[in-house]
């Protein structure tokens, strides 16, 4: 089962109207932890009006790259994706799952 961790946003990117790209800074501590393989992707976790929402987000980078980024949608009526693409900023803290997916094992 894949760990939350909070991490710093490095940098947002808007790659098209409704949609952004996210990036983290891993620490050096935890480069081994976030290591990831193609196909995998990142849970983010969020608290909207007081609710806890959790959303999976596919990684948007090639493992070689050596950043952690996914890229991040807007939908119609879509709270998270609304949020994702309106708030984060560098310097917040999001807190993420490690990698997950059908690489792992």
């Amino acid at each position: 089962m894949s760990q939350f961790y909070s991490l710093k946003v490095a940098s947002v990117a808007k790659n098209t109207r409704d949609a952004v790209v996210v990036t983290f800074d891993v620490p050096p501590e935890l480069s081994d932890t976030f290591a990831f393989r193609p196909g995998q992707y990142l849970t983010l976790r969020t608290q909207l009006d007081g609710e806890e929402l959790r959303r999976s987000y596919s990684i948007c980078a090639a493992p070689g790259d050596r950043l952690l980024r996914v890229a991040i949608k807007r939908l119609n009526d879509g709270a998270s994706s609304g949020w994702a693409n309106e708030h984060p900023a560098a310097g917040l803290a999001l807190v993420v799952t490690t990698p997950d997916g059908p690489s792992t094992g």
